[in-house]
């Protein structure tokens, strides 16, 4: 099997584990309980025509390894927030990217910016779940998701008042997409990163645009190291980042951050 395919079986069998522990009926049950107000990004990049940047709270990566083993997950969201974040990503997977959950919420509560939950998304009871945890966004892998599948979890995101960053590789996962894509409060991500071999091309995202529809949002994923690349990207028409690793290693993540938000602000102003 390749990585994807590693990683979705073991989801499986962790979704199966989570459900015998606490079933889905008790689960929805728990959401009575929880009270937050829902924080759109969606509205963010609507109505601002800034370059955004959504920034990874990220641990481990199976390529990278071990990225930041003493991650304080607050601290790195917080410095996120300061260096002009428009919304903070938190991987919670557990076992191939030494996440948590737990992390989800600490950040949501330290921070006044919208949180997408990152994770592998296959079944229904992670997005309940994911209300649980107080995520405004979730993530959906077009890749690991049949057509009806997809369908399905937009409908109940939007539902629970989750926005969806719908990820996307190649022309076969836009064949998937509803045609009534933009009723959804909906981000499409295309993803540099090739999840059978994690290989990263960024190139990848300038030739996949054209392909989209152009009344949603698009923004790139992966590989993204430099103002040069988000000036390349801005330029094709992308409205924003998702960046993680090279964040992830910087001594003052804050100060990178506004670095690039100051180069893309530039391009707006001339």
């Amino acid at each position: 099997m390749n990585i994807l395919e590693q990683i979705v079986e073991t989801k499986k069998k962790e979704v199966a584990e989570q459900k015998s522990s606490i079933p889905l009926k008790k689960l929805k049950q728990k959401l009575k309980n929880i009270k937050s107000t829902k924080r759109s990004l969606v509205e963010e990049i609507a109505n601002s025509s800034q370059f955004h940047f959504i920034c990874e709270v990220k641990k481990a990566s199976p390529t990278a390894g071990m990225i930041k083993e003493q991650l304080n997950a607050q601290a790195q969201a917080l410095a996120y927030q300061a260096g002009g974040a428009s919304a903070i990503s938190v991987l919670t997977d557990q076992v191939f990217f030494k996440g948590s959950p737990q992390d989800l919420t600490l950040v949501r509560d330290a921070v006044s910016l919208p949180v997408l939950r990152k994770d592998f998304i296959i079944h229904e009871y992670q997005i309940w779940q994911s209300t649980l945890l107080k995520a405004d966004l979730i993530l959906l892998i077009v890749k690991i998701l049949n057509t009806q599948q997809l369908n399905y979890f937009l409908n109940l995101a939007r539902d629970l008042a989750l926005e969806v960053l719908v990820e996307l590789y190649d022309v076969d996962d836009i064949k998937k997409l509803p045609q009534n894509l933009e009723e959804f409060p909906v981000i499409l991500g295309i993803n540099n990163r090739n999840l059978e071999n994690f290989q990263i091309d960024l190139n990848h995202s300038i030739e996949m645009i054209s392909h989209l529809p152009g009344n949603v949002p698009v923004i790139s994923e992966s590989g993204v190291k430099t103002a040069e690349d988000c000036l390349l990207l801005k330029a094709h028409g992308f409205r924003g980042v998702l960046i993680g690793e090279i964040l992830m290693r910087q001594q003052n993540p804050q100060l990178f951050l506004k670095k690039l938000r100051e180069a893309t602000s530039d391009v707006y102003a001339s």
